[in-house]
């Protein structure tokens, strides 16, 4: 018996082994949505083995080889959403069937005329235009053990403005601190338009505070204003807390010149956010300081100030124009005017 068992333990052992040794398919530059089918469609081969679901899974490949996923960056984010749906039920079929579904849907979708809304959004294609060749392997992903915030923003800018300006003034004195911040995880992803859009804020020549959500698990960043567009990489993180710093490539930028510190604040004071709701960027929205919230880990700085999807990470500032906040989260589903932002000088303490 315990010969049988010794046998026993040897085979499993040497199918482990040989599990360890089968040859890893490459995948590493699909886009998410494409290394996501390709797990569904071969879902079913894993309970057949190891064998079996590689089978699949280089079937697929090829097929995706044969049949490219067709770049769909061009298209505005109403027609995307079109196209896929269209082609939904091929997602379990197979990854040509379902290529093949889409550029036949985007054929008809181009002899669509755009909606006039759809027409703010940046075109992808041309932000990323610099970017080309690259692939989720060779942007390597932000580190778990990077630093906190504070670790990195060595000095808070602290030419504290005392005087109130008006909304032209004010807009003038800040506008080019703020920038459109566009990320995602990989060139593929872009190119099937999986890509965030926020706002970030620049607070030296070369550093920007944003939300964590908008760039965490999307290595490939750009940062835009009006036509000029640079690289930028994350350099500090507090996921949690959403604050996080990211570092432009090469663009000198213009910091803000001074960051109010969340005990100084009072409620009912007037703010104005500055952020690229739908990538409209640097729109300005007024408000008042609604209400002023302390969370474990973070300060939250509640504002009547309209914030949209978009402006995640933009700036809110006091009517003298210093920076009080990133602003983080919108309004809350049933709620009216309940917008947030993340205290900024948390991000140096």
């Amino acid at each position: 018996m315990r010969h049988l068992l010794v046998a026993a333990a040897m085979v499993a052992g040497l199918a482990q082994a040989q599990a360890q040794a089968a040859p890893t398919l490459d995948r590493s530059t699909l886009s998410i949505d494409e290394n996501v089918m390709i797990n569904t469609i071969c879902g079913a081969a894993r309970s057949q083995g190891g064998g079996a679901y590689d089978s699949c899974v280089g079937q697929q490949l090829a097929a995706l080889a044969a049949h490219p996923s067709p770049d769909r960056s061009g298209l505005t984010a109403t027609q995307n959403k079109a196209v896929g749906m269209s082609c939904d039920q091929f997602r379990r079929v197979g990854i040509g069937e379902f290529n093949e579904c889409l550029s036949r849907a985007m054929a008809k979708t181009s002899k669509v005329s755009d909606k006039p809304d759809d027409d703010l959004e940046p075109h992808i294609t041309q932000v990323f235009a610099t970017t080309e060749g690259v692939n989720r392997a060779e942007v390597p992903p932000a580190s778990p053990d990077l630093p906190r915030p504070h670790d990195v923003l060595v000095k808070r800018p602290d030419v504290i403005a005392k005087t109130p300006l008006s909304p032209a003034q004010l807009y003038k004195a800040v506008e080019k601190s703020v920038w459109v911040v566009l990320a995602t995880p990989s060139l593929a992803d872009a190119r099937a338009r999986n890509v965030a859009q926020g706002s970030a804020v620049a607070v030296s020549d070369n550093l920007l505070l944003t939300n964590c959500h908008v760039v965490d698990h999307r290595p490939l960043i750009k940062i835009m204003q009006d036509e000029t567009v640079d690289d930028a990489t994350i350099v500090a993180q507090d996921v949690k807390a959403d604050r996080c710093v990211i570092k432009a490539k090469s663009q000198k930028l213009t910091p803000v010149k001074g960051v109010s510190t969340f005990d100084n604040l009072a409620v009912g004071e007037r703010v104005f956010a500055i952020g690229a709701p739908r990538s409209l960027e640097r729109t300005l929205s007024e408000g008042l300081v609604s209400g002023l919230r302390h969370q474990p880990g973070r300060n939250l700085v509640q504002t009547s100030a309209p914030v949209s999807p978009g402006s995640s990470g933009g700036g809110l500032f006091d009517e003298k124009g210093n920076l009080i906040g990133i602003t983080t989260l919108a309004s809350l589903v049933g709620a009216q005017n309940l917008n947030f932002a993340v205290a900024a000088s948390d991000f140096w303490e």
